[in-house]
């Protein structure tokens, strides 16, 4: 019902208000399409997803404050540099 032309042109607002108010959610596979058929909706369904893990928001504020540049030469470990600049492989801290 929510794909027909009359409809959706108003349920994305509607959906994306409701989203604001509630908790994580999830979205059927169906309705999980249609969001994907329209790229004005894609606010919607990054509210949907799973919220990020802390160590990622961690990682992506410090790389923010410390600049990808001058990451390298922060005095830390070469593992915890390459964590923070999402090098594959495991993670030495020490």
């Amino acid at each position: 019902m929510i794909s027909a032309p009359s409809i959706s042109r108003w349920a994305g607002p509607i959906i994306d208000v409701l989203l604001d108010y509630v908790g994580h959610v999830t979205l059927c596979s169906r309705l999980m399409e249609h969001l994907d058929s329209y790229s004005e909706w894609n606010v919607i369904k990054e509210k949907a997803a799973l919220p990020r893990p802390l160590l990622q928001l961690c990682r992506l504020q410090v790389q923010r404050l410390a600049g990808s540049r001058r990451l390298k030469k922060l005095p830390l470990p070469g593992g915890l540099i390459r964590f923070l600049q999402h090098q594959e492989g495991p993670v030495d801290l020490c």
